[in-house]
């Protein structure tokens, strides 16, 4: 008994709404930033002059410069490439230089008349090394944010390229499918010819339906488990005309096909792997069972076909299984469940797929 279980999403990167309003975001941010320290000097120090509101505009450029500088400088060149310890360095440099900066408009204002920033006017030890501790405060704040969005942004990134991948993988199983599934027909055909059956017509129209389907139907990446269905019953149909009476094959379906969607050309890989090991080394009459049915969410489906006493699993393990396989990864991850055992010679595949 085998069981073969795995599992599969993203945002595109490109449409990101990050990226389209970034620069929303950013005055956003610098609005609620001046508004909370606004709100700071309101509430420890209760000073209601506007025009002190007004001039801390002025600090304003510097600590945009340090930001940015940091953001587009210092962490790409410094923080990513691991150089950490030049990083911290030259950042501290910097918001050193901004404090100096920043004590130069306090002295400034002082001379413009505003008693509020009389405080701390000195370039002194202490005053650039309290400004150093706000910068940092700062950049902290807008590294953490800057980090933290380059990480959704990479996490973006990689959820696009893994389905970019896993669409490329599905469509490249799919063209191993046709061409395997047209090989294994146009030999049906051939049989018939060499015999000049007068089925050979008959089985030209089903292969023309079959092909139809191949062609127009299964280029997307669910149909209807309907169509399926009828593809499934024309393939037998063909089957059935090249062995004639000693074939026989019971096909139940049960349950609400209509409302189910399926990847196509999925289950064919089946039964017609079913067919290829049913008939072979078997000169009596052959009976071949198939099960659809649609219950508690799922999708069951069963294959049943005889085989020789010598007959083990791995000897039906051609590329068609392991296409079926690779595909129900990538599509159900781990919400399928494919048993493949052998039992009273007889070869039994179960499946098990949530319905779509």
């Amino acid at each position: 008994m085998a069981v073969y279980n795995s599992t599969i999403q993203g945002p595109d990167f490109r449409k990101s709404w990050l990226l389209k309003r970034r620069w929303l975001y950013h005055v956003l941010f610098w609005f609620i930033y001046n508004l909370f320290v606004g709100f700071l000097f309101f509430n420890l120090y209760g000073i209601t002059e506007p025009a002190f509101y007004l001039l801390m505009l002025l600090f304003l450029p510097g600590e945009l410069l340090l930001t940015y500088f940091n953001f587009y400088v210092l962490m790409p060149r410094l923080l990513f490439a691991g150089k950490y310890v030049r990083y911290a360095l030259v950042l501290l440099l910097c918001i050193t230089t901004i404090s100096f900066l920043n004590t130069f408009i306090h002295r400034l204002n002082v001379s413009l008349g505003s008693p509020y920033y009389a405080v701390g006017v000195e370039f002194s030890f202490r005053n650039i090394l309290s400004r150093n501790f706000e910068l940092f405060s700062l950049i902290s704040v807008t590294t953490g944010m800057k980090l933290a969005k380059d990480w959704l942004l990479q996490l973006q990134w990689i959820r696009e390229k893994e389905k970019q991948y896993l669409e490329t993988e599905l469509n490249f199983l799919k063209s191993q499918i046709n061409p395997h599934f047209f090989f294994n027909t146009l030999n049906n055909l051939y049989s018939l010819t060499l015999k000049k059956s007068e089925q050979a017509p008959e089985v030209v129209l089903k292969l023309s339906d079959l092909m139809s389907y191949m062609l127009y139907e299964s280029n997307t990446p669910k149909i209807a488990l309907d169509k399926e269905i009828m593809y499934l019953k024309n393939y037998i149909d063909v089957e059935q005309l090249r062995f004639g009476r000693r074939l026989e094959v019971q096909f139940d379906v049960s349950g609400p096909t209509e409302k189910v969607a399926v990847p196509p050309m999925l289950l064919i890989l089946f039964v017609e792997n079913s067919f290829k090991h049913g008939t072979r080394h078997i000169i009596h009459h052959i009976k071949i069972r198939i099960s659809l049915g649609v219950h508690d969410g799922f999708v069951h489906f069963r294959v049943e076909n005889p085989v020789g006493n010598q007959f083990t699993v791995s000897d039906q393990t051609g590329i068609g299984l392991k296409n079926a396989q690779r595909r129900l990864e990538l599509l159900y991850g781990n919400q399928y469940t494919l048993d493949m055992h052998t039992k009273d010679n007889q070869y039994i595949v179960s499946l098990k797929i949530p319905v779509w």
